[in-house]
């Protein structure tokens, strides 16, 4: 598949990408976050798009594990982080 044509099918599913990932992550910056970084790393492996699925369903894959791996790292830190580095040994 052509840049071209890729960079064409990508912007006409921005706003359901941007809408999908706004409900996985409940945050708009966060989405947006994705949606760019979707956009990078489809674009970096676009030789590997091999059509067995439509375009979109890959990149929506593609976001998919991005977002869960943008949950995963938040999670790893409480919320009082901070406090428990602070605490003296």
């Amino acid at each position: 598949m052509k840049q071209e044509d890729f960079d064409s099918q990508f912007e006409l599913s921005r706003r359901q990408l941007k809408s999908f990932l706004l409900r996985l992550t409940a945050r708009v910056e966060d989405a947006e976050d994705i949606v760019q970084d979707t956009y990078l790393k489809a674009t970096q492996k676009l030789s590997t798009f091999r059509s067995e699925s439509s375009l979109k369903t890959w990149v929506f894959t593609i976001a998919t594990n991005i977002a869960k791996d943008n949950l995963r790292a938040q999670t790893r830190w409480t919320e009082n982080v901070t406090d428990i580095s602070k605490k003296p040994r």
